[in-house]
């Protein structure tokens, strides 16, 4: 049975676009193609700024991706997908409010503001209560900005911590090759490992001003050779991408 319920009053108008109404488990959401509609944007502004975002965007809490057989084929046009796409992603609220914080003139005030009081909010509620649920959304928002800003303070931290240690280095003492830092560390697969390792290495060593190494190698002539601390920093990238 579909989890998508047709309201009984199908179309709502946002400012000046009229948008149909989607809930979804008992949750209403919008879609990439609405959300530019309301907001009068080019077609394709809200998917691309999601995709742009996409690691601050939480599967399950801010976006559902929603499958072509829940929905009757001219509705799932009518959202904007294609109708040869298996998939699409609808917005929730908290997520619709993630992905328009970057629209700030005034017509995006207005839209979200009734988008939230007129739209997500399926039931009747006081004033001040509307005021606290967009209180609490903006809220949520930042605090998961916080964090992952947060985080990637820290992994800069280290970032540098490793340049700091690389200054103080002579020559090429602490170097050593992506495959012989794999086998070392006991990673399986090293040889697979090695090459995304060396990438990422080389990447980090020319954003941060290190120089790489070079040893012979009998099957390639020779190949580059990089800081400990710089192959340590990408594995340890690679193994929380991985996950």
């Amino acid at each position: 049975m579909s989890e998508i319920i047709e309201n009984t009053k199908p179309l709502i108008t946002i400012g000046e676009a009229t948008i149909p109404v989607i809930e979804y488990r008992g949750k209403r959401v919008v879609t990439f193609n609405m959300v530019d509609q309301v907001h009068q944007r080019p077609e394709g502004t809200a998917k691309r700024n999601f995709h742009d975002n996409r690691n601050r965007f939480v599967e399950g809490e801010d976006f559902i991706k929603a499958t072509r057989d829940e929905f009757r084929t001219d509705l799932w046009k009518s959202f904007g997908f294609s109708k040869f796409a298996p998939s699409g992603i609808l917005l929730s609220q908290s997520g619709y409010l993630m992905l328009v914080k970057s629209f700030t003139d005034e017509l995006a005030w207005q839209v979200q503001r009734e988008l939230v009081n007129r739209y997500f909010q399926t039931v009747p509620t006081s004033a001040a209560h509307q005021l606290y649920l967009m209180a609490k959304a903006v809220w949520e928002q930042e605090e998961r900005i916080r964090q992952i800003e947060q985080t990637s303070s820290e992994q800069q931290r280290r970032i540098d911590a490793i340049a700091r240690r690389q200054d103080d280095m002579d020559g090429d003492t602490g170097y050593t090759t992506a495959l012989a830092f794999c086998r070392r560390e006991k990673v399986p697969a090293p040889l697979a490992l090695a090459r995304r390792l060396g990438v990422m290495a080389s990447e980090m060593c020319r954003d941060l001003g290190i120089c790489t190494g070079s040893v012979p190698d009998e099957r390639w002539g020779s190949v580059n050779s990089y800081p400990v601390d710089v192959l340590r920093e990408c594995l340890v990238t690679l193994n929380n991408n991985a996950a």
